[in-house]
C-alpha cells in the first residue's frame, strides 16, 4: 500500500477538488476553528469550498469523510450547485467509492458469543469468482460506543443507528497475496457509506483489516510501532456536475504520491 504523509490535490475543476488524505489525519473538525484536518487543509487553499452549505457549516464542500487511520481520496465541492449535485447522486447510490484492503483470516475468535458479531452471512471463498453483497444496518457496541456491530434480527433494532438503514458492501475481487503468504487483498465497493462501515463488514466475513485496533482480534502492536491501518480509498466514481459526464479517479502505482501541494 502506497501512501504519502502529506495531504496533496490530485484533479481541480470548476466544480469540485479531489484531495488525497493521509492516514492519522481527521477528514473533518469537531468544533470550530480546528485546523488539524483535510477539510482546514483545503478551504486554506480553495476558500470557497468552506462558503458552501453543506451538511455542517465547518465541513463547507466536504462530500464524504474517511475514518482517521483510513487514506485515500476525498472530493469536496467549490460551489453550492456541484455540492447538491452530488449530493443527489450519493442518495441515489451513483457516487462509487473503491476501496482496498489487506486482511487476515482471523475468523474464529469473531464468532464467539461475547464478540458482539451475529453468524456470518455467508462465507468469503478466496479466490473471488463472482462480485459478494453483504448488507445491514449499525448498532453502536463497546466500551465508549466506539466500534459498531451488524444488526441482523429484531433482537437489537431498537438500537440501530440511522433509523436502521442497511449500509450495502460490495466485495469485487479477493486475493491471496504471494508475499506474505498470509495476507488477503480485497476490493471493496460502497455508495452509502457508514462510519466503520469495512472495516465492520470484512471481520464480520472473518477478514479484518491488518492494523486494526479496533475490529482485528488478531492484531498485535508493539510499544515501539503502530502497524498502520492497510485500507485506502483508490478510486471514486461519478457525474461531472458540469459535462454531464461520467469521471472516474484513481490512485495507481504510477501516481505521484508528492502530488499537488
Amino acid at each position: 500500500m502506497q501512501t504519502s504523509p502529506e495531504p496533496f490535490i490530485l484533479t481541480v475543476t470548476d466544480a469540485y477538488v479531489l484531495v488525497y488524505k493521509p492516514p492519522a489525519l481527521a477528514t473533518a473538525p469537531l468544533a470550530e476553528g480546528e485546523g488539524d484536518t483535510l477539510a482546514a487543509w483545503c478551504i486554506g487553499r480553495f476558500p470557497e469550498v468552506g462558503k458552501v452549505a453543506g451538511k455542517k457549516a465547518i465541513e463547507g464542500g466536504l462530500l464524504h469523510r474517511l475514518d482517521r487511520d483510513t487514506n485515500g481520496l476525498v472530493v469536496f465541492a467549490r460551489n453550492q450547485s456541484a455540492y447538491d449535485a452530488l449530493i443527489e447522486q450519493q442518495e441515489q447510490g451513483r457516487f462509487i467509492k473503491r476501496y482496498r484492503a489487506w486482511c487476515q483470516s482471523c475468523d474464529t475468535p469473531l464468532l464467539g458469543p461475547s464478540s458482539g458479531f451475529p453468524p456470518p452471512p455467508c462465507r468469503l471463498v478466496i479466490p473471488l469468482e463472482s462480485p459478494l453483497e453483504i448488507s445491514s444496518p449499525f448498532r453502536p457496541y463497546g466500551p465508549g460506543r466506539k466500534q459498531v456491530r451488524p444488526v441482523v434480527s429484531g433482537k437489537y433494532k431498537e438500537l440501530a443507528l440511522d433509523r436502521g438503514k442497511p449500509y450495502k458492501t460490495i466485495i469485487r475481487s479477493a486475493e491471496k497475496e504471494a508475499d506474505p503468504s498470509s495476507t488477503y487483498k480485497i476490493d471493496v465497493e460502497i455508495s452509502r457509506g457508514f462510519r466503520h462501515q469495512i472495516r465492520c463488514h470484512l471481520a464480520w466475513l472473518g477478514f479484518p483489516i491488518i492494523g486494526d485496533p479496533l475490529y482485528n482480534p488478531c492484531y498485535r502492536a508493539s510499544s515501539d510501532t503502530i502497524d498502520p491501518l492497510a485500507l485506502q480509498a483508490w478510486a471514486v466514481e461519478f457525474i461531472d456536475p458540469d459535462t454531464k459526464k461520467a469521471v472516474r479517479y484513481e490512485l495507481t502505482s504510477s501516481t505521484d504520491m508528492g502530488g499537488i501541494v
